[in-house]
C-alpha cells in the first residue's frame, strides 16, 4: 500500500508540474526565465549519469508541456496556437479526469 500511495503521489507531482508548464507557456509564451530555465534541463547527448538523470527529469516534470507548445506554436503561431494549445490541455485535463475516476472505481471495488 506504501508503495502504491508513493507512485500516485509522484505521478500526481508529476502532473501538476506538467500543468504549471502549460499554464506558464499559455500565459508568458516561449520566452519568459521560466522556460529559460526549463530548457536547461535537457541534454542531448547525456555523457553521465546526472545528464541521464537530468532527461528522465526533465521528460517527467516539464517535457511534454514544453514540447507540445513548442511544436503547436510553430506549426501555428499566434492567437491560433495559443487557443489550439489551450483546447489540448483542455482534453488532456478531460482524459486525466476520465482515468482518475476509472482507477478510483476499481480501488474502491477492490478495497471492499
Amino acid at each position: 500500500m506504501i508503495v502504491y500511495m508513493g507512485t500516485l503521489y509522484l505521478v500526481g507531482l508529476c502532473l501538476a508540474f506538467q500543468y504549471v508548464t502549460a499554464f506558464v507557456f499559455l500565459v508568458f509564451g516561449r520566452r519568459n526565465p521560466y522556460a529559460r530555465f526549463v530548457e536547461k534541463f535537457y541534454e542531448q547527448n547525456p555523457k553521465d549519469m546526472y545528464d541521464k538523470f537530468m532527461n528522465y527529469f526533465y521528460i517527467m516534470n516539464y517535457g511534454v508541456a514544453h514540447r507540445s507548445y513548442e511544436k503547436v506554436m510553430t506549426k501555428h503561431g499566434g492567437i491560433k496556437g495559443k487557443l489550439r494549445y489551450a483546447g489540448l490541455v483542455f482534453i488532456t485535463t478531460v482524459v486525466l479526469a476520465i482515468v482518475a475516476n476509472i482507477i478510483n472505481a476499481i480501488e474502491i471495488r477492490l478495497t471492499r
